[in-house]
C-alpha cells in the first residue's frame, strides 16, 4: 500500500471513531459482521487477521485488556473502512481490481519464494491463504486508486518545484562519500580474485556469475558512516586500487576504490527529481483526505456498537474482580455514520 494512504487511514482511525460513537443505534442480524459500508459487510475474520498480523512478534506473555483489544480493533477497522470506500470507488469507476491484476500481484510476491517456500511461510506464520488473498485485493485496491483517481489530479509548476527546493535545501547537502565495489565471500584468495576480475571485467553482474559463491555489488557510502575496518583500509587507498577486510567468521569483504565523491549541493536541476516526488506526495495526502472526506459524508457506515462502547471494568486485568459488579453488559448493535442519535 502507498505509504502516504496508510498514514492517512491511520489519522482517519480516530476522525471515524469519533464519528460513531456519537450516533444512533440499530438492531444488527449479521453473524460476524463488524461493519456494513453502504450495505457491503466488513467480517471480524478479517479485523482478526489484520490484528494478529500487527501484534505477531509483540506478544509478552500477558493478555491484552479488553479495553487495549477493543482500542485496537477499532484502529484497524478505521483503516478496513476507508479502504472499503476506496474499492467501492473503483468499482463505481468500473476500475475495480479484477482477478488478472490480483494473480498478477500474488505471482510478484510468490517469485520471491522458491518452490512451496511461500506456503511454508504461511502455514509458520499462521497465515490463512483466503485471508491473505483477501487483504492482497484491498493493497492492490488502494496502489490502483492512488495511480488512477489522485495522480492525475495532481499538477506542478516550476515555480512550486524552485520554492521547495530553496525552503528546503539542507536535504540535498551530500557529504563526502566513496563509490566502490564490494565483494563478499569466506575466503581471502577468492575474494581477491574476484577483485581482479573485476578490474579486467569491469562488471558487477559478470563478477558474481563467474564466482556464484561471493556475493558482489557496487554502492556509494558515506566517509562517515563507513565501519572502522572499511575507514582503515579506504584512509589511503587510491582510486582503482583494492583492500581486504575481515567480516568476521571466516569471511572476507574486498573493496576496490571506484572514486571519492566531495561534499556537494544539488542544483535545482539535479535536485528535481527527489522535490518532484516530495510534492506529489504531499498533493496526493491533501487529495485523498478531502475525497475521504466526502466519501464518508455520502455513506452509511455502521459499526458494531462492542467495538463503540466502552464498559467500567474493562481496562482491568483478566483475572481481577470488576468494578461494579451489577454493571450490566453490553448488548450487540451498530452506528450509523449518517444518522445524529
Amino acid at each position: 500500500m502507498p505509504t502516504h494512504l496508510r498514514a492517512r487511514l491511520a489519522l482517519l482511525t480516530l476522525v471515524l471513531l469519533a464519528l460513531f460513537s456519537g450516533c444512533g443505534r440499530k438492531d444488527q442480524d449479521d453473524i460476524g459482521v463488524v461493519a456494513k459500508v453502504n450495505g457491503r459487510p466488513i467480517h471480524l475474520e478479517m479485523l482478526e487477521y489484520q490484528y494478529d498480523l500487527q501484534h505477531f512478534d509483540a506478544f509478552s506473555g500477558s493478555l491484552p485488556t479488553v479495553g487495549a483489544l477493543r482500542e485496537a480493533y477499532g484502529k484497524i477497522l478505521g483503516g478496513l473502512i476507508a479502504l472499503e470506500l476506496v474499492n467501492q470507488e473503483l468499482d463505481r469507476r468500473g476500475q475495480d481490481v479484477t482477478d488478472e491484476e490480483l494473480a498478477e500481484a500474488e505471482a510478484t510476491v510468490r517469485k520471491d519464494y522458491p518452490d512451496d517456500a511461500f506456503e511454508k511461510m504461511l502455514a509458520e506464520e499462521f497465515i490463512d491463504l483466503a485471508m491473505w488473498r483477501k487483504h492482497l485485493r484491498y493493497t492492490c485496491g488502494a496502489e490502483k486508486f492512488q495511480r488512477l483517481v489522485l495522480r492525475p489530479q495532481i499538477h506542478l509548476d516550476y515555480r512550486e518545484i524552485e520554492a521547495y527546493y530553496r525552503e528546503h535545501l539542507d536535504a540535498f547537502r551530500l557529504p563526502e562519500r566513496y563509490r566502490l565495489v564490494v565483494v563478499h565471500g569466506p575466503g581471502r584468495d577468492a575474494v581477491e580474485k574476484a577483485l581482479a576480475h573485476y578490474g579486467q571485467q569491469k562488471n558487477v553482474k559478470a563478477l558474481a556469475e563467474a564466482f556464484p559463491g561471493l556475493q558482489a555489488r557496487e554502492v556509494t557510502a558515506p566517509r562517515e558512516l563507513v565501519n572502522a575496518a572499511w575507514a582503515e583500509a579506504l584512509h589511503n587507498l587510491a582510486p582503482g586500487k583494492t583492500a581486504v577486510v575481515s567480516a568476521g567468521r571466516g569471511a572476507y569483504e574486498g573493496l576496490l576504490l571506484l572514486e571519492r565523491l566531495p561534499a556537494e549541493t544539488l542544483d535545482i536541476a539535479q535536485a528535481y527529481p527527489q522535490v518532484e516526488a516530495a510534492l506529489v506526495d504531499e498533493r496526493l495526502q491533501q487529495a485523498f483526505d478531502a475525497w475521504l472526506a466526502k466519501a464518508v459524508d455520502a455513506s452509511v457506515i455502521l459499526v458494531s456498537q462492542r467495538l463503540l462502547h466502552k464498559e467500567d471494568d474493562e481496562d482491568l486485568p483478566p483475572e481481577a474482580p470488576p468494578a461494579d459488579p451489577a454493571q450490566p453488559g453490553g448488548q450487540e448493535g451498530v452506528a450509523s455514520g449518517n444518522e445524529t442519535g
